[in-house]
C-alpha cells in the first residue's frame, strides 16, 4: 500500500496538553506499582526491599517534577521541506526529527531544534484522532526509519 506524504501539515497538541500528561501519570504509576510489587515478591530482606522501595519512591518524586516542568510541545508544522515546532508559546524551527517508539495507542518522537535542543514529544492517538495519528506516522517514516529525518 503506497501512502503519501502530505507537503503540508499541521498537527496541533495544545488542547490535549493536560490530557497527555494525566496518561503519561497513569502510564508511570502502573508500571512503578509492578516494579514495587516485583522488588516485593523478589527480595528476601526487609531491609533491602524498604531500600529499594524508597529509592523507587523517590525516584517516582523526580519524574514526576521533571513532567510538570517540562515544556509543552503545542503545534507540529510542516510545510513543504520546512518544519517548526512551538514550545510553550515560541516557534523554533527543526534540524531533525524521528520516531522513537510507536506502537497502536502510544508513540514517541524526537525534535531537535537547529540551536541543537533535543525535545521528546509524547503522542496518544486517543487524543489526537486516529487519521491525524496516521499522517503523523506516515511523515515520520517517510524517511528511512533507521535514520533521523534531516531537514534541508
Amino acid at each position: 500500500m503506497l501512502v503519501s506524504v502530505p507537503q503540508q501539515a499541521e498537527f496541533s497538541f495544545k488542547e490535549s496538553i493536560h490530557a497527555q500528561r494525566q496518561k503519561i501519570w497513569r502510564l508511570q504509576n502502573f508500571l512503578l506499582a509492578v516494579v514495587a510489587l516485583l522488588i516485593l515478591c523478589l527480595t528476601n530482606s526487609v531491609i533491602i526491599c524498604i531500600l529499594l522501595e524508597l529509592l523507587l519512591f523517590l525516584l517516582a518524586i523526580h519524574t514526576r517534577r521533571s513532567l510538570a516542568k517540562g515544556v509543552c510541545i503545542e503545534n507540529l508544522m510542516v510545510r513543504n521541506k520546512r518544519v517548526t515546532v512551538t514550545i510553550d508559546g515560541s516557534h523554533y524551527a527543526l534540524s531533525s526529527y524521528h520516531l522513537d517508539y510507536m506502537s497502536r495507542w502510544l508513540a514517541t518522537v524526537r525534535l531537535t531544534t537547529t540551536a541543537g535542543t533535543s525535545y521528546c514529544l509524547v503522542v496518544f492517538p486517543s487524543l489526537m484522532g486516529t487519521g491525524k495519528y496516521c499522517q503523523l506516522m506516515a511523515l515520520l517514516k517517510a524517511a528511512r526509519p533507521d535514520v533521523p529525518s534531516q531537514i534541508r
